[in-house]
C-alpha cells in the first residue's frame, strides 16, 4: 500500500514538471515573454542559483556532467542486461527504481534548461544603439578599424611591463565583475550577484575543441579552459559571465566583454578588448575589399592581395610590439598546455574531440545564424559608426 502511494506522488511529480515545462516552452513562443523573462526573472534565477554553488573551488555542474554520462552508461548496460536477467526478480525491482531515477534526472534537467536557457536565449538581441543600419561602406569600415588599430597600439604602450618587457597582467575576476556590474544601467541584465568563474576540469578537451570557456546552465557556474593565453583571459572571463547573466547570443556577450573592457581604466582590459575587436573589423574589411577589387576587375590571388597592400600603405598598422606580446602570450599557452597534458589522452582523445567540435560548431552556426561570434562585426559598426 505504501509503495503504491509512493508510487503514485512519484508520477505525480514527474507529470507536473513536465507539464510545467511544456507550459513555459509554449509561452516562450512569445520573443516579447522571453525578453521581459530574461530582464526580470532570469537575473532572480542567477543570484540564487549562483550563489548556492560559487563558494565550491570547482564546479559542481562539471561533476554532475560526469555523473550523468555514467547513469546514461549504466543504463544502456542494464537494457543490455534485459534480455539475460529480465525474469529476475531483483532485477525487475533494480531496473523499475534506477529508470524512474533517470527519468526524473531527465525531467528536471529539462525544466533547468527551460527556465534557465531556453527563455533567455530567446529574447530580442541586445540593441547596441539607435543606430539599426545593417550595410556599412567599405570606408566606414576602414574608419573603425583604423581607429582600433590606433588605440590598441596605445594600449601596448601603456599596459604594465616587467624588467624584460613582459605584460603584466594586474587585475583580479573580481575587477572584471565589479567593472561589468557598473554598466547594468546600460545592460540591465548585467547587475546584481557574479559567481566565481572555474577553471575546467575538462580543459585538455576544451583545447581540443578550440572552446575558451563553458557556462554550466543547471549551475549557473561559468568556467574558463586553463590552457588560453593571458592576454586573451580578460576577453573570455568577461564573454562567459555575460553568457551567466543571461545574454546567451554569441555576438552579444562579445560585444559586451569587447566594449566594456575597451571602455575602462585598466590597460590590460583595453588591451585584451581593442585584440578581440580589431580581429573582426579587420577580417571584415580586409575580405570585403578583396573582393571588391575582384569584382572591379582585379585578378584574384596575389595581384588584389597586392593591390590591397598598397591601398592600406596609408592607414595606420599594428605595431610590432602588439604582434610580440601576442606571440608570446600564446607561445606561453602553448608552453603551459605541453607542461600539463597528458600525452596519451591527447593521443586518445584529440582526433576525435576535434571531429565533435566540427560538428558542433556547424551546428551552432545553424542555430544562431547571424548571432554568432562574427555577428560582433555588425554591432560594433553600429556601435562605433556615427549616423
Amino acid at each position: 500500500m505504501c509503495g503504491a502511494i509512493e508510487l503514485k506522488r512519484y508520477w505525480k511529480i514527474i507529470l507536473t514538471i513536465v507539464i510545467t515545462t511544456v507550459v513555459i516552452n509554449i509561452i516562450g513562443i512569445s520573443k516579447g515573454f522571453c525578453t521581459w523573462y530574461a530582464d526580470n526573472v532570469y537575473p532572480i534565477l542567477n543570484v540564487i542559483v549562483g550563489s548556492l554553488t560559487s563558494w565550491c573551488p570547482f564546479a559542481i555542474g562539471e561533476i554532475i556532467m560526469y555523473i550523468g554520462a555514467l547513469m546514461i552508461i549504466v543504463l544502456l548496460a542494464s537494457l543490455v542486461l534485459f534480455v539475460f536477467l529480465f525474469r529476475k526478480n531483483f532485477y525487475r525491482r533494480y531496473m523499475a527504481t534506477y529508470s524512474k531515477t533517470c527519468l526524473m534526472v531527465i525531467v528536471l534537467f529539462l525544466f533547468s534548461y527551460t527556465i534557465n536557457w531556453f527563455i533567455p536565449f530567446r529574447a530580442s538581441v541586445l540593441k547596441v544603439s539607435d543606430n539599426t543600419r545593417t550595410t556599412y561602406s567599405l570606408d566606414e569600415v576602414l574608419e573603425v578599424r583604423n581607429m582600433l588599430v590606433n588605440n590598441l597600439n596605445q594600449a601596448a604602450l601603456l599596459a604594465p611591463r616587467d624588467e624584460e618587457g613582459h605584460l603584466v597582467y594586474d587585475y583580479t575576476e573580481k575587477d572584471i565583475a565589479d567593472l561589468m556590474r557598473s554598466r547594468s544601467d546600460d545592460y540591465k541584465r548585467l547587475r546584481w550577484f557574479y559567481p566565481n568563474m572555474k577553471p575546467a576540469l575538462c580543459s585538455d578537451f576544451l583545447h581540443w575543441m578550440r572552446i575558451g570557456g563553458y557556462n554550466y546552465i543547471y549551475t549557473m557556474e561559468p568556467t574558463f579552459n586553463i590552457y588560453c593565453d593571458e592576454l586573451y583571459m580578460p576577453i573570455l572571463k568577461s564573454h562567459e559571465l555575460s553568457h551567466n547573466k543571461g545574454y546567451y547570443l554569441e555576438n552579444e556577450a562579445e560585444f559586451l566583454s569587447s566594449v566594456i573592457l575597451a571602455e575602462s581604466d585598466n590597460a590590460i582590459f583595453k588591451y585584451s578588448a581593442y585584440i578581440e575587436m580589431y580581429s573582426y573589423i579587420n577580417e571584415a574589411y580586409t575580405s570585403d575589399l578583396y573582393d571588391s577589387l575582384v569584382e572591379a576587375g582585379c585578378e584574384p590571388g596575389r595581384p588584389a592581395k597586392e593591390a590591397m597592400k598598397e591601398i592600406l600603405a596609408d592607414s595606420p598598422m599594428l605595431s610590432p610590439l602588439v604582434y610580440a606580446d601576442i606571440a608570446y602570450a600564446r607561445e606561453q599557452a602553448n608552453k603551459r598546455y605541453e607542461e600539463n597534458v597528458d600525452k596519451e589522452k591527447e593521443a586518445s582523445f584529440q582526433g576525435v574531440s576535434g571531429e565533435i567540435a566540427d560538428k558542433g560548431w556547424e551546428m551552432q552556426g545553424e542555430v544562431l545564424g547571424e548571432n554568432t561570434y562574427s555577428g560582433i562585426t555588425l554591432m560594433l559598426l553600429q556601435y562605433y559608426v556615427e549616423e
